[in-house]
């Protein structure tokens, strides 16, 4: 690749890396479902204009669209938020990164294809990999079981979604998958917005990430993403899943002092090896939809 896109590369998982970070702070002043419902909001305003003239893709497709946006965005996003309350957001970022692992077994089950011996051992390493997460020393030794086990269903809504938007919205034009799922989540997670709004004004320091989180880490990470699959194909672009773990965990350690001990190191090895078998041995059919390691 050339030094533009290994730029590209490297910002995108910056930026997706730090997502973990900016829900850590806003969940400070907002519930869970506030944060997961400005997010998805705030991006696709943003987006709307870019979806809007490409509505035309998803003519006839709606109700996929609902399904997509429920298990891809709406309740993993929701997952992510109530998990990180007792969650460190670097293990966060490491946990999440699983997602290949579980696609590759979702479509084995619904009759997508079998995994082969490199995926199968991809499974086997990168469950390794949050075993020692959670049983070496580290973030993951103080985390809350019950946030680690919502932040785990939220990798395997990813990975669900993922094979959805293979089977139900097959080369549909990802901008506009993407504005009308950010838009679609954002009606199902409205209510529980609402209901969950704070009784206290938020502070500054929550309202900012909020906006960073939904402005940056969701809709222009999705328009980088985007350009560097136009510019170095999906294969490729898709090592940001690899590349923003490292960074999810170099932020949480920095900004706010996550211990970072040597089931961390370990952790985030073998999962992101993992994962990469797992990719790897399954060779699904390239989709041109981001790849979902935000959050």
């Amino acid at each position: 690749m050339s030094v533009r896109a290994w730029s590209w590369l490297l910002l995108l998982s910056a930026i997706w890396g730090a997502s973990f970070l900016f829900i850590s702070i806003a969940l400070e002043s907002f519930g869970p479902a506030v944060v997961a419902a400005g997010r998805t909001g705030g991006a696709a305003l943003l987006l709307a204009p870019l979806a809007w003239r490409r509505r035309a893709a998803l003519a006839g497709r709606w109700r996929a669209v609902v399904v997509v946006a429920t298990f891809q965005l709406a309740v993993p996003f929701l997952l992510i938020g109530i998990g990180q309350r007792g969650v460190d957001s670097g293990l966060t970022g490491i946990l999440i990164s699983t997602q290949p692992i579980w696609m590759v077994l979702i479509a084995a089950g619904i009759g997508l294809g079998r995994p082969n011996a490199l995926s199968v051992a991809g499974i086997v390493i990168g469950l390794a990999g949050v075993a020692a997460l959670v049983g070496l020393p580290g973030a993951g030794a103080q985390a809350d079981p019950a946030g680690i086990a919502m932040i785990m269903a939220a990798a395997v809504c990813y990975g669900l979604g993922m094979v959805l938007v293979r089977r139900l919205l097959p080369g549909v034009n990802p901008i506009a998958i993407t504005g009308a799922t950010m838009a679609v989540s954002t009606v199902v997670l409205a209510p529980f917005a609402v209901a969950s709004l704070p009784a206290q004004p938020p502070t500054f320091s929550a309202v900012a990430a909020l906006v960073v989180l939904a402005a940056v880490c969701t809709a222009a990470g999705f328009v980088i993403y985007n350009r560097l699959i136009g510019e170095v194909g999906a294969q490729r672009a898709s090592l940001v899943a690899y590349l923003s773990p490292p960074f999810a965990v170099a932020y949480g350690a920095t900004v706010l002092a996550e211990p970072v001990g040597v089931g961390s190191v370990v952790g985030l090895a073998l999962v992101l090896l993992g994962s990469w078998a797992c990719a790897r041995g399954s060779r699904p059919a390239p989709v041109r939809v981001p790849v979902p390691v935000t959050a």
